[in-house]
């Protein structure tokens, strides 16, 4: 793999477990601060909503400055912002419109940061070597995720909010240092921006190329059903599943969740070993997994016995991490680099709405219906998904057909 990819797997690993510490960091200091559920519940709200607008603004962005100093521009002002909070958060306590007016900010730069980083893979990585870029990145972020759960909060509740905000902190200034080497070794892959672009039209480029080309607007309607089915892992339903359906507590609810994450990371080292085999085989294997992972649904929503729910937890974890690094490969291989930033940034707008109406749908069924129905509705959107990646196939086939009688 090119070198430069290894700065850009550190850095984007690290933002992983800033992220995680960051929002509990947060999350526990305003709880802290105002004893209000309702007050903390508004931090995560505040920010999905500011990503959503960051998506919108991004392309405006793209097409004024060049990729490489929005790749280093945007986490310089990012990190000098979160070393004035970890500064002055133990005097926030009586200023908490300033800290929200810094969490604002910070959000509107996670979400351009993110995105412009998604599409920097396959910048770096090409060919065979881009199913194992996706795993590798994939396998990394699951499993400082589960480090960063399981460490913030013990870490918070022994030395306190301001100082672990302080190692997120030190961890975003490494970021920085990464994404500068990154960019000298990168040198080459500069996005020049067009200034000539009518604004409206800028705005408009990512959401057309989403629906003008054929294979990115299946790719994007089954991560549209899979964005309405992902809500029914959140962790009210999932602790709701464990009481209802299996008879258990929060223990069990607990050993689920870390059953789904030792899955994902057993499904990111066997995708990474499969790497070759999914590169040639991207469209069957979004299209067996998708299936596989409808079916385990089925079995998860329809099961009472505890034992077989972490079974099919663990299994799920390691088919839903193949599906996705089949996935996110494909949607990178379907249109020209330059315009990925764009895409990403109309995808993300547009899954994360989808997710968060799900989340109030899929709660009214747990209520009025029964939770083992949210788990049944779900499976039945993975099938949508697994035909829409059959309706892929058929694209595909008819382009491959068209290219070999054009060439005739």
């Amino acid at each position: 793999m090119n070198i430069a990819f290894y700065p850009y797997w550190a850095a984007k690993t690290l933002l992983s477990l800033i992220n995680i510490i960051y929002i509990m960091v947060i999350t526990a200091y305003i709880y802290g601060q105002t004893g209000s559920v309702l007050h903390a519940a508004m931090f995560p709200f505040i920010r999905m909503i500011v990503h959503i607008t960051a998506g919108f603004t991004l392309p405006l962005l793209v097409n004024r400055f060049p990729f490489s100093k929005l790749l280093i521009g945007i986490p310089l002002v990012k990190t000098f912002i979160m070393t004035g909070i970890a500064i002055s958060l133990t005097h926030f306590s009586t200023q908490l419109p300033l800290l929200l007016m810094g969490v604002i900010l910070l959000s509107f730069l996670e979400g351009w940061e993110s995105t412009l980083l998604n599409a920097l893979t396959p910048r770096l990585v090409q060919g065979e070597d881009l199913v194992k870029a996706n795993s590798l990145l994939s396998f990394s972020n699951q499993t400082v995720t589960i480090v960063g759960y399981a460490m913030t909060g013990f870490a918070v509740m022994n030395w306190g909010s301001s100082q672990i905000f302080w190692a997120a902190t030190s961890l975003s200034w490494a970021v920085l240092i990464f994404l500068i080497t990154l960019g000298s070794l990168t040198r080459d892959i500069v996005e020049q921006p067009g200034k000539s672009t009518v604004k409206r039209d800028v705005l408009r480029e990512g959401w057309s190329l989403l629906w003008k080309n054929p294979t990115l607007r299946l790719i994007t309607l089954m991560d549209i059903a899979q964005g309405l089915a992902g809500s029914i892992w959140i962790g009210a339903i999932t602790l709701a599943f464990a009481k209802e359906a299996l008879g258990r507590g929060e223990g069990w609810w607990g050993l689920m969740n870390s059953s789904y994450a030792v899955g994902t990371l057993l499904g990111g080292i066997l995708a990474l070993a499969l790497a070759k085999w999914i590169q040639k085989h991207l469209i069957a294997s979004m299209t067996m997994g998708s299936l596989l992972f409808s079916l385990m649904t089925i079995a998860y929503g329809l099961n009472s016995l505890p034992w077989l729910a972490l079974v099919l937890c663990l299994l799920m974890g390691s088919v839903y991490q193949i599906r996705d690094a089949a996935q996110q490969t494909a949607l990178q291989s379907s249109i020209p680099v330059e315009s990925l930033s764009k895409v990403y940034a109309a995808h993300g707008i547009l899954i994360s709405t989808v997710m968060s109406i799900s989340i109030v749908i899929f709660g009214l069924v747990a209520d009025q219906l029964g939770v083992r129905w949210v788990y049944l509705i779900g499976a039945a959107l993975f099938i949508v998904s697994a035909l829409c990646s059959l309706s892929l196939s058929r694209v595909h086939r008819n382009q491959h057909i068209a290219k070999h009688t054009k060439n005739m």
